[in-house]
């Protein structure tokens, strides 16, 4: 058996053993196989959360008291989602798209164009923008995250040429943005606790309330109160309609989520998982080239914060999935960030030692197929989804509960998994893969294998 803690037969600087003499769209032989094996657990195990926004009202994805179930099995599954995946699998796609900016720089450097990457990475992001608007409007995903990548990806590039410990401290950094802002939204959650007191002690002794104090009140004690059973019946009226029924509803929020939520949220969630991500990378992580004990730590780590995450799942559970717990939602929102990144790179450190030590081959083939078609295996988690859910398809919508939306992640997993292995027997890349590096590259790419002289 070999060594754990063994370095792997040295490589080139930075991070492939490829030397490329022209500048080109890296080909399959080229590929780093533990990058593709990474991302292929990244695309399908943000389906384990995304199903249910796909499945049930938007607000169900947070409280399983809206939609989905909340006891027996329904709550393991919520358990299980909420420790193992939730924003952990985002995070890990998050670093890996870091990375790659990293991987497509040193490239263009080493076939002597590095003069030429910024340009090429402008025109990747950019593209990239416009997949994420179509995929959001035209497909109806209100999770899309190509959008956010796009145009954050245009600020993370700036740093590629950063010292790894650079990349990595700034990433913590703009992570570390979540604790002043969850520290002033609890502020606020604070007053408005005190003031409902002051509302409720008012009206006790017979006392005119005052209509701010008022106003506090009853937005306190809606925190507390759970979903209404017809609070969502407009939205899943609307989801169970025809195609303009939904886009219409949607059009709203779909603004909102690439506006607003983008520069408060994503700029800070996104931009700083890329530049942990790129500087990762840069260390040789996502390849590989660490020593064995590098994963194991980082595995151990990863089982911490899953425990930890699972704990806090348990704790909102057992008291009542109230908005009302804001202690709990301080602790959530000051340590999720640090939290999934870690869990994620625990995640990915399993993937690569099994991939050092030569074990489960067939499935980690079969998850590096579908990492190899990342983007065509996102867009079609969508397709697959909306069509089984939404009213112009199979008209699904709030009819699962949580732990059943789990049997359809599993079948649209396995069509991936087939989908991506039958395509690339054929094909060099995934079908949006292909579309995307020639709309980048300025001139159409070839797109059926060629035969090598060995026969492969």
């Amino acid at each position: 058996m070999p060594d754990p803690n063994a370095l792997p037969t040295p490589v080139p600087p930075l991070s492939t053993a490829v030397a490329v003499p022209i500048a080109a769209p890296v080909g399959a032989n080229e590929r780093i196989t533990t990058l593709d094996l990474v991302r292929g657990l990244a695309v399908l195990g943000i389906l384990v959360m995304n199903v249910v926004e796909f499945g049930q009202p938007l607000a169900a994805y947070e409280n399983p008291l809206a939609g989905g179930g909340s006891q027996g099995l329904d709550r393991w599954v919520w358990y299980v989602q909420e420790a193992l995946f939730d924003g952990k699998m985002r995070a890990l796609f998050s670093m890996l798209f870091g990375a790659g900016l990293v991987l497509l720089g040193e490239r263009m450097e080493r076939a002597g164009r590095g003069g030429g990457a910024t340009d090429l990475l402008v025109r990747r992001c950019l593209w990239l923008v416009l997949f994420g608007i179509v995929h959001r409007f035209a497909l109806q995903w209100t999770g899309d995250i190509l959008y956010a990548y796009g145009l954050l990806g245009l600020v993370a590039a700036v740093a590629r040429q950063w010292r790894p410990r650079s990349m990595i401290v700034a990433g913590v950094l703009c992570l570390g943005a979540f604790t002043p802002i969850g520290l002033w939204h609890h502020h606020q959650l604070v007053e408005q606790r005190t003031l409902a007191a002051e509302a409720k002690t008012a009206a006790a002794a017979g006392q005119e309330v005052p209509a701010r104090l008022a106003e506090a009140r009853t937005r306190w004690e809606r925190r507390g109160t759970a979903p209404a059973a017809d609070a969502s019946k407009a939205e899943i009226e609307a989801m169970r309609g025809s195609y303009a029924k939904v886009f219409a509803y949607r059009w709203d929020f779909h603004h909102t989520f690439q506006s607003a939520y983008l520069y408060y949220y994503f700029v800070w969630d996104v931009l700083g998982m890329m530049l942990v991500g790129m500087g990762l990378s840069r260390i040789g992580f996502f390849a590989g080239l660490l020593r064995g004990r590098v994963y194991w730590g980082m595995i151990g780590l990863g089982g911490l914060g899953a425990i930890a995450s699972g704990v806090h799942a348990w704790l909102v559970a057992h008291r009542g999935f109230s908005g009302t717990e804001i202690d709990l939602r301080l602790w959530h929102d000051c340590l999720h960030p640090f939290v999934r990144g870690i869990v994620g790179l625990g995640w990915a450190s399993a993937l690569i030692l099994l991939h050092r030590r030569g074990l489960l081959r067939f499935l980690c083939n079969r998850l590096a197929a579908v990492g190899r078609m990342a983007l065509t295996n996102y867009v079609l988690q969508t397709v697959c989804c909306t069509l089984l859910f939404f009213g112009y398809g199979c008209g699904l919508y709030a009819t699962m509960a949580r732990a059943e939306l789990m049997l359809v992640w599993a079948a649209v997993s396995a069509v991936q998994i087939l989908v991506s292995w039958l395509w690339l027997a054929l094909f060099r890349f995934g079908p949006l893969e292909w579309l995307w590096r020639s709309l980048v590259w300025w001139r159409v790419q070839p797109l059926l294998r060629r035969r090598e002289p060995n026969g492969t």
